[in-house]
């Protein structure tokens, strides 16, 4: 079995509603070559880790991915792990 999970700091937290329901989002910048800087958008699915989420905390987050007409979406999977910032 494969675990994908998304490591880095928050730079965000979304909440969009849709129809009197809540979905919120946590945003990570991810770097690389090919793209340049690009946005890492990941559905938080678990209640109690959604009053954890602050902007600039550095965290693991377990997520499934779905591609869908060539775009990829990452929900999460499991408990978020909150780490002590590095500096």
């Amino acid at each position: 079995m494969t675990n994908i999970t998304i490591n880095g700091k928050i730079i965000t937290v979304l909440e969009k509603k849709f129809e009197d329901k809540k979905t919120v989002y946590a945003q990570f910048l991810m770097e690389s070559e090919s793209k340049g800087i690009e946005i890492i958008k990941v559905k938080i699915t678990n209640e109690a880790d959604i009053s954890k989420l602050e902007k600039d905390l550095v965290v693991s987050v377990p997520v499934t991915m779905a591609a869908i007409n060539g775009n990829l979406y990452y929900s999460q999977s499991d408990n978020i792990k909150f780490h002590k910032e590095i500096k």
